[in-house]
């Protein structure tokens, strides 16, 4: 995916059920960015043997933790890529509102000081704060089932919720900014779990 876009300065969503691939697209991205990328690793899925980095949260429910990380990660300008796992657990959907610090980040992705591409990760649209999945540039979604999620995807682009639920296995749909859409075949399987 990202060697064919340039994710500079864009945000990323990824949807899928459990087992379709989303992890693997992670990883895969992840060992692209090599040591300029970061994971928050929330059910502590992915290899502590790679060339990224991972921050597994002692406590995975707590959104003040990962508010606490996003700040060092702005600030350190060190990362290039930085994935939220489970993001749906810090950014629910509205009315929930959005994290601070995750708001502060989706927003200064797009300044070329921080050169920072955020990632969020979950299975369902549905679950996660609109503003994160209306604001991204990129939104890669595996195979989706629920109607409501159905629903929502025809709404953010016509045909999307239809094509993302006939999907085969590990493939993908990748909607771009102007949300047209394209189905993408499956990643190489990346090593991502040390378990």
């Amino acid at each position: 995916m990202a060697s064919e876009i340039n994710l500079k300065g864009k945000s990323v969503c990824i949807f899928g059920l459990k087992g379709c691939g989303k992890s693997n697209l992670a990883a895969t991205l992840l060992g692209m960015y090599g040591n300029t990328a970061l994971v928050y690793d929330t059910l502590s899925e992915y290899s502590d043997a790679q060339s990224y980095d991972r921050y597994v949260p002692t406590n995975r429910y707590n959104a003040a933790e990962l508010e606490k990380i996003t700040r060092a990660v702005m600030h350190s300008r060190r990362y290039r890529l930085f994935i939220i796992d489970e993001a749906n657990r810090y950014c629910p959907s509205k009315p929930a509102p959005l994290p601070q610090a995750i708001a502060d980040l989706n927003d200064w992705c797009r300044h070329d000081q921080y050169d920072i591409i955020p990632v969020y990760i979950c299975r369902r649209p549905t679950q996660l704060n609109q503003d994160l999945t209306e604001q991204a540039d990129y939104i890669a979604i595996f195979r989706l089932a629920g109607v409501n999620d159905v629903k929502y995807l025809n709404e953010l682009s016509a045909g999307l919720g239809d094509t993302v639920q006939k999907l085969p296995q590990y493939h993908f749909c990748l909607v771009d900014p102007l949300r047209n859409y394209q189905v993408m075949l499956p990643v190489p399987k990346a090593l991502k779990s040390n378990h």
